[in-house]
């Protein structure tokens, strides 16, 4: 008898959940002002919007993401704050905390690299008052001028979304803001280069858009893209973008001689890139014994003020001199390495390194 009732209780919970479904899926199709009014506040403008937590009830994934990226500390980040002068300079904030990136489109039209640029007219992108700390929140990418959420899939549960898959999977959409960045691209396209900003900085995935009960049972997997934005993405994706070399190696009178050669083969973009901050691209040569400890030392850095970036496609030569008269030691290796680093040398990406063995006593 106990064995039959529970069989019983299954079978009842299994149709009670079918009934839910179909109510619901007869529920949604009846169109988006019903659903609408499930969340009206996600595309309200003003302190009416409950800020980018709220889109964390259902898009767990993506907020985790999103939260953990430079976009959600665009505002709060201590190098913003001191390059801003305390945010005294009012015309980064339009990026940094935009109401919309739609606000500053006038029209969509197909620039001569075909990745249908949006025209951006004189008018700079609003920035809002409110929700300072979510930086480039949601609303900032996903909520139109007419007060409509957009993205590259069209839903309507719990929420209506307009699909606008062009410009969400082309790099159109990141040059709204980062324009200096798109003008690097837009060359890197015209010389026959295909990757988009989305491919090296939002990694692909499968995955449901929503993971929240009930919802996501009404949801299918789909293809879609990391809210990662960043550099760590791009490396990751690919390792070989930046190739290092040493070339012309030579040992003697007390001297070693040499090219390091940096290739720029996967980039879309020239390194360091954007005219804003504190940017510095560093190139560390060192000349080790077989202790590991540095004999010889070299830096070279790489800065967008002083116009020495390193462009798409570019190859440089930057050559070094490490004078030995004085030393006893067992030479073994020499090494470079490419990172980016910050103001105080404490952050440092690195992008590429190369290692070479030597087998040479050098003493005077």
């Amino acid at each position: 008898m106990i064995m039959k009732h529970k069989h019983s209780g299954t079978k009842t919970f299994l149709r009670f959940s079918a009934i839910l479904s179909i109510a619901a899926i007869l529920f949604i199709s009846a169109g988006c002002k019903l659903i609408e009014n499930l969340h009206p506040e996600l595309v309200q403008r003003g302190e009416e919007f409950p800020g980018s937590k709220e889109c964390s009830k259902c898009h767990i994934d993506i907020y985790n993401e999103w939260v953990e990226s430079s976009h959600s500390n665009s505002y709060t980040n201590e190098a913003f704050k001191v390059s801003t002068n305390n945010y005294e300079f009012k015309f980064c904030l339009g990026c940094h905390v935009p109401e919309t990136i739609f606000k500053s489109q006038s029209g969509d039209s197909t620039d001569k690299a075909g990745v249908g640029l949006p025209t951006l007219n004189d008018e700079e992108i609003a920035a809002r008052s409110y929700k300072l700390a979510d930086g480039v929140d949601c609303q900032g990418c996903h909520l139109t001028t007419d007060c409509t959420l957009a993205g590259p899939h069209s839903g309507v549960s719990p929420h209506p979304t307009e699909k606008r898959e062009e410009l969400y999977r082309t790099s159109a959409l990141c040059g709204i803001c980062h324009r200096d960045t798109m003008e690097e691209y837009l060359a890197y396209t015209e010389g026959g280069g295909e990757a988009t900003c989305q491919e090296c900085h939002m990694p692909a995935v499968n995955r449901k858009l929503i993971q929240n009960e009930p919802w996501q049972k009404l949801h299918a997997r789909k293809e879609g893209k990391a809210h990662t934005f960043s550099r760590l993405s791009a490396i990751k994706k690919k390792r070989d973008f930046i190739e290092l070399e040493f070339s012309e190696i030579d040992n003697g009178n007390y001297q070693i001689t040499g090219n390091v050669e940096i290739t720029n083969t996967n980039v879309s973009h020239s390194i360091p890139t954007g005219k804003y901050g504190y940017r510095e691209i560093l190139l560390l040569i060192n000349l080790k014994d077989n202790l590991g400890a540095i004999i010889k030392s070299k830096q070279e850095s790489m800065f967008m003020e002083l116009n020495t970036q390193l462009n798409p496609g570019e190859k440089r030569i930057v050559n070094f001199i490490f004078d030995l008269k004085g030393k006893n030691s067992v030479l073994k290796w020499l090494e470079a390495s490419l990172f980016r680093t910050n103001f105080d040398r404490a952050d440092r990406t690195e992008f590429a390194s190369v290692k070479m063995e030597l087998d040479q006593s050098m003493k005077d």
